[in-house]
């Protein structure tokens, strides 16, 4: 089914951006206190109004601190903070001598009446388990910050520097949003904060201690939920810089099929357009290191020698419940058959130097876009319409080497505005993509930014998980690197970002000379080291989005052999088996706040020894994973078993903790503990994620005493789940005195296309061979017990989803 052309996708849509996504808010009411003793607030109002100050409590252990000197508050919502208002806490306030006060159950913030925020005017206690702590609350106060983020990997061959996130060791951390822009629903749909006579502040004050998942629920209800992906992006995605044809992806694809390896998303890298100069472009191929083939870098329709008839490739690709991302590089040349319509809707569009040469055009002359500009910024999302219309599902921002200055004003974090105005334009479409880009801040190539810049200002960041996918760029192949991917993804949580995406594998291989360039392509085509290349597939299968990508390089199993093929084969499987947990544990980060990959510490903030193993991390509520970081085909992985009860997920080996243990393990293995008693919903070996849900499931109950797992189901596509249209279904289990009762629940809820039953294949493991198989009390016979894994299989039949079942082994 195809995406009409948005012919009302106009000026009109673009300068109301967020108010669907983002809930923009109308003005705020203000409650004015008794001047003496303490006062109730009212339930209905947060804001407490003190002469020049105003305060509203957001939650229990958030409070905004908002001062003007010339008296004038400001209401209108920002690019951070787009929603002020909703249910408000219980809090008292009153004036108590010189000072205002205001109390939660949680906090204590106390203001010197009539001053300025200074450090000696602002007092805040808040709880923090038993104690109480007591601080002077700042946004340039000194802390120990835990995780982080960076604008992009490019380039690079390991660790690198983190921006700051909110959670710190002394567990409170004050966001300054008092320069960020503003959302208004006229111009290009932002407004540069007024000029002021006299100082202002805008601040917002997080106290939550140890309990780190309170500060990220506090950040979501500040700043906004993420978007849930469409279920396929949770599948096993597949790009290569290379100039693929129809008939070339067909049968990629058809491969994918016989090998049984699951596949549900393509993205199209840049060469799938239209070229403007077929001169230039044959001279880039020799660049490049694709000779004969295609070169194209800002055309904005399809290259017809390469896909004779798109609408007919698309519609194939969804059939197949195939998801298809467009690269997108944000210039136009004076050449393309578009450009006369859009730099005259635009205004005039700048000539730029800096995309001339990286065009491949020998006679066009490279032009690019403000996106400040409303008229600049509707030519430019018109220029999508093309490739909207025939039905890529979303867009790749490969926003490179364009040129600075793209959406540069005060306050404004360019990545951040953007990526916003690309969620605006997909969900237009009826779609849940957002951007696929990097994040934060902008790109500057003359040595004052680089990828790993903030940008022009504001708080950008900690607004991108409503709008973007984090593609953190075309890094090198080193151990070191593989070791910082895995601890970055869980390091962004402390910006609330749940959806981080590498190129697994490495973009550019192997670095040469010692550092990490744009690589010659003999060298890029070269295949990873065996182990190396194993390792990476293992962490995507672990990681909330797992791309394969690369620059002309071998990322795909069948292009090894012997046990490298077959261990690259088993981990991209395995991520195709896991799609029912991480699609569940995505709507948990939707929900609460907390990423689908998180810190050790973020679940074990008062073990110390969550904080010293930062390449483990947490997926979804029952898994931890420690991925292999070190050269060879065997390793010893020392690990951190976290308190309670685990079991190791391939070998069957239980574990307490706090511990730490060491895990031999093969080319084919990685460590991943299992919360005792878990059982986890997976689909068969080899099946694709697709977009509906499945009607075979596996079910896998681990020992332990007693535990569960859950179940999110929704129609895999539109925003229905925005709209209680879902379902979730809860699994329990019991052992006790040789007794297995494991119970799957009703599923609760509904949506159309809501399966009305499923067949389930219950695996239950570290069991003797039981005598009897009850279901619902009733002895069966669809069962069976291997004595070599000591598990039991079970088949229950179309069990009706609205009545659930319950299994015995006794």
């Amino acid at each position: 089914m195809r995406s009409p052309r948005l012919t009302l996708f106009r000026l009109s849509l673009l300068t109301l951006v967020l108010t669907a996504t983002l809930l923009v808010a109308g003005p705020q009411a203000q409650a004015q206190p008794q001047p003496r003793g303490r006062t109730q607030a009212p339930t209905q109002d947060r804001a407490v109004v003190d002469g020049r100050a105003r305060f509203r409590v957001i939650t229990p252990s958030l409070i905004r601190m908002e001062y003007a000197a010339d008296g004038r508050f400001e209401n209108t919502p920002t690019v951070t903070v787009p929603d002020r208002d909703g249910a408000a806490p219980r809090f008292t306030t009153g004036v108590e001598g010189a000072w205002r006060v205001i109390r939660t159950d949680r906090v204590e913030l106390r203001w010197r009446r009539g001053r300025d925020f200074s450090a000696g005017n602002l007092v805040l206690t808040f709880r923090d388990g038993s104690r109480s702590r007591t601080v002077r609350p700042r946004p340039d106060a000194r802390h120990s910050y835990l995780g982080g983020w960076t604008r992009g990997l490019d380039l690079s061959t390991g660790r690198e520097p983190l921006n700051h996130g909110i959670l710190t060791r002394e567990g409170w951390y004050v966001v300054d949003d008092t320069d960020t822009a503003l959302l208004v629903d006229r111009g290009p749909g932002f407004r540069v904060r007024p000029q002021r006579s006299g100082t202002y502040r805008d601040w917002y004050a997080f106290a939550y201690g140890h309990d780190l998942r309170r500060a990220l629920a506090d950040l979501r209800t500040l700043t906004g939920a993420a978007p849930l992906l469409p279920r396929n992006a949770f599948g096993v995605w597949f790009s290569k810089y290379f100039a693929y044809t129809d008939a070339e992806f067909r049968a990629l694809v058809e491969r994918f099929d016989t090998e049984r390896v699951p596949l549900d998303t393509l993205s199209l890298d840049t060469d799938f357009k239209r070229q403007n100069d077929p001169i230039g472009s044959a001279l880039a191929t020799l660049v490049v290191g694709q000779p004969g083939r295609m070169f194209a870098w800002n055309g904005w329709d399809w290259n017809k020698d390469l896909f004779p008839d798109p609408d007919t490739f698309v519609d194939w690709a969804q059939r197949r419940d195939l998801a298809l991302i467009a690269n997108i590089h944000p210039s136009i040349s004076s050449n393309d058959p578009q450009f006369e319509a859009t730099d005259r809707a635009a205004g005039g569009l700048a000539a730029s130097q800096d995309c001339r040469t990286i065009q491949a055009d020998t006679t066009g002359q490279c032009h690019v876009f403000d996106w400040t500009d409303p008229r600049q910024l509707t030519a430019y999302f018109d220029l999508h319409d093309t490739l909207a219309a025939t039905g890529i599902d979303a867009f790749w921002l490969d926003w490179c080497c364009e040129a600075q200055g793209a959406a540069d004003a005060p306050g404004l974090s360019p990545d951040t505005w953007i990526n916003s105005q690309y969620a605006a334009y997909n969900r237009g479409l009826g779609s849940r993509w957002p951007a696929l880009s990097r994040i934060g801040g902008e790109y500057r190539n003359d040595g004052s930014y680089g990828d790993r810049s903030v940008g022009a200002g504001g708080t950008g960041a900690l607004a991108e998980h409503r709008s973007a996918i984090h593609f953190t760029g075309d890094t090198c192949a080193t151990w070191e690197m593989l070791a910082f991917e895995a601890e970055h993804t869980a390091a962004e949580s402390a910006i609330g970002m749940p959806y981080v995406s590498h190129d697994i594998g490495s973009f550019n291989g192997a670095p040469q000379g010692g550092e990490c360039n744009a690589v010659t392509a003999a060298v890029a085509r070269a295949p990873l080291p065996d182990d190396l290349y194993v390792r990476w597939l293992q962490l995507g299968t672990f990681q909330p989005l797992d791309r394969v990508h690369s620059n002309h390089g071998q990322r795909l199993p069948w292009e090894y052999a012997g046990r490298t093929r077959s261990a690259a084969t088993k981990a991209l499987r395995l991520r195709g088996e896991m799609v029912p947990y991480t699609y569940t544990a995505a709507r948990r980060a939707v929900d609460t706040g907390l990423p689908i990959n998180g810190p050790l510490y973020l679940r074990w903030p008062r073990q110390e020894a969550a904080y010293r193993h930062p390449t483990q991390f947490t997926f979804g509520r029952d898994l931890v994973v420690a991925p292999v970081t070190t050269p060879g085909t065997r390793a010893a992985v020392r690990l951190w078993v976290p308190p309670g009860q685990w079991v190791e997920r391939t070998t069957g080996r239980r574990l307490s903790g706090p511990s730490v243990a060491t895990v031999e393990v093969g080319l084919d293995h990685v460590p991943v503990l299992v919360r005792a008693g878990s059982v986890l919903p997976t689909h068969r070996v080899g099946a694709n994620a697709g977009v509906a849900p499945t009607t075979r499931m596996v079910l896998t109950a681990y020992p332990g005493r007693r535990g569960g797992g859950q179940l999110y189901d929704d129609a895999g596509t539109g925003f229905g789940y925005e709209r209680s249209a879902f379902t979730r279904t809860s699994f329990d289990q019991q052992r006790r005195s040789g007794t297995v009762t494991v119970r799957i629940g009703r599923a609760v809820g509904g949506f159309d296309g809501a399966l009305r039953a499923r067949t389930w294949e219950l695996r239950v493991l570290a069991v003797d061979r039981p005598t009897t198989v009850q279901v619902d009390g009733r002895r069966v016979s669809t069962w069976s017990y291997d004595a070599r894994t000591r598990s039991v299989r079970v088949v229950l039949a179309r069990v009706p989803s609205s009545r659930g079942a319950t299994v015995r082994l006794g």
